[in-house]
């Protein structure tokens, strides 16, 4: 999602400078795997979107599920659709992919490179690395093998390459063996119009889900799907049932949805509550109603990737109990900043604990920990911090001569 707001971003910003952009999207189906209402499904669909950008969505297949082979499905699909639409258009100065590993950004890199167009790679998750840390894969796996070196031909191919973090960096370098002067660090940016100060709206939340305002409530909110790991939270508060004061909310939608919802049932939870569709304007309320966030992740899955709430979980002032292992991007970020507790991925016994102690702590404490995330986010992980970086990047690689590493937001840039 928040991989997604970005790349409207930039495209929107790169508009709003002059330039012409020509945006290549599945159509809207996430997080439920039904077409949004106002759609019909066609090979494609072009519009001119308000910001001046063209807007040509793809076809793609999509499913509520999302085994791999539903995945894999929707993967190769829009990227065939797409790389399609990408070779009959009007030649671009430059590309900028942020879609699917490893098919549909293989056959993006493909197609550029029969046409000669510079392409920018940006790069959300580590695969096939990804699917071993949820043990969809293995190193010892032939497969596992041929998709890595797939991924490297791709990364070769491409003039720069984003990463979001430093271990990504490093990754790309040495797996991949792409030179360091084609590798950008730069993290994905979220929205900090969060009120930190205002707990009106989010006192008022807890009340309508019927929480008293002395309980302590932890949040899960975002994606729950097969590498979130939200349904372990289901049994860790299974073990902290007798703890009549604590809560878990999980807000949010995904495949694993249901899953949690049959598991609350059979253990007969009243201390769970499920708020699910959770609609944009509610995102301040949501968070800023918990007194701690959860961040679960599975196994090795939080050295292959960053999860993306994290960036919304700092903004909004709120401490955070990641479920990650110790030499993650997530952990180092989290101690480094004091902004949170890190525990082990696969013990919901171990979280439950952490949980026990987060609750221990007064209101000052967690305060405290919540702004220091919030102030390091502000720094380092909004708009104005990481836009400019990325615009520099695209249009280095599109030939503009004398950008600046640091761009003024509104200028334009000319060839």
């Amino acid at each position: 999602m928040v991989s997604a707001q970005t790349s409207a971003a930039i495209a929107k910003e790169l508009s709003r400078c002059g330039h012409s952009v020509r945006i290549f999207a599945p159509f809207p189906s996430r997080p439920q795997g039904r077409l949004y209402k106002g759609y019909t499904r066609s090979l494609y669909s072009t519009k001119m979107m308000d910001d001046g950008c063209v807007l040509t969505s793809c076809f793609g297949t999509f499913s509520p599920s999302s085994t791999m082979l539903s995945r894999f499905a929707e993967n190769l699909s829009f990227g065939i659709s797409s790389g399609l639409r990408t070779l009959l258009c009007k030649r671009p100065d430059v590309i900028y992919s942020n879609t699917w590993p490893i098919f549909a950004t293989g056959i993006v890199a493909i197609i550029a490179r029969l046409r000669g167009i510079p392409l920018v790679l940006s790069v959300q998750d580590a695969y096939p690395e990804s699917l071993e840390s949820q043990e969809r894969s293995s190193t010892r796996q032939w497969l596992y093998r041929l998709l890595k070196r797939m991924d490297a031909a791709t990364s070769r191919s491409a003039a720069q390459i984003v990463v979001i973090s430093d271990r990504f960096r490093r990754l790309y370098a040495e797996e991949r063996g792409i030179e360091a002067d084609r590798l950008h660090v730069i993290p994905n940016w979220g929205k900090e119009d969060f009120i930190a100060t205002d707990t009106s709206r989010a006192l008022a939340f807890r009340r309508r889900l019927g929480i008293a305002d002395d309980a302590f409530v932890a949040v899960y909110a975002g994606n729950v799907g097969m590498a979130s790991n939200a349904e372990m939270l289901v049994d860790v508060f299974d073990r902290l049932k007798n703890h009549r004061k604590l809560f878990l909310v999980i807000a949010g939608d995904g495949s694993r949805l249901p899953t949690c919802r049959e598991e609350i049932e059979r253990k007969q939870l009243d201390n769970v509550i499920i708020h699910s569709p959770w609609k944009v304007e509610e995102t301040g309320s949501v968070l800023q109603m918990a007194d701690v966030l959860l961040l679960p992740t599975k196994r090795s899955q939080s050295l292959s990737s960053i999860p993306s709430k994290l960036i919304s979980y700092l903004l909004s002032a709120r401490p955070v109990i990641a479920a990650v292992l110790p030499e993650s991007d997530t952990a180092l970020t989290l101690l480094a900043t004091g902004a949170g507790w890190v525990v082990d991925p696969d013990s919901s016994e171990i979280i439950a604990h952490a949980i026990i102690r987060a609750s221990g702590r007064s209101k000052d404490t967690l305060n405290q920990m919540g702004a220091a995330g919030r102030e390091y986010a502000l720094h380092n992980l909004t708009r104005e911090f990481t836009l400019p970086r990325v615009l520099h990047v695209i249009l280095k690689a599109a030939g503009f001569q004398g950008v600046k590493e640091k761009l003024p937001q509104g200028v334009s840039l000319s060839r």
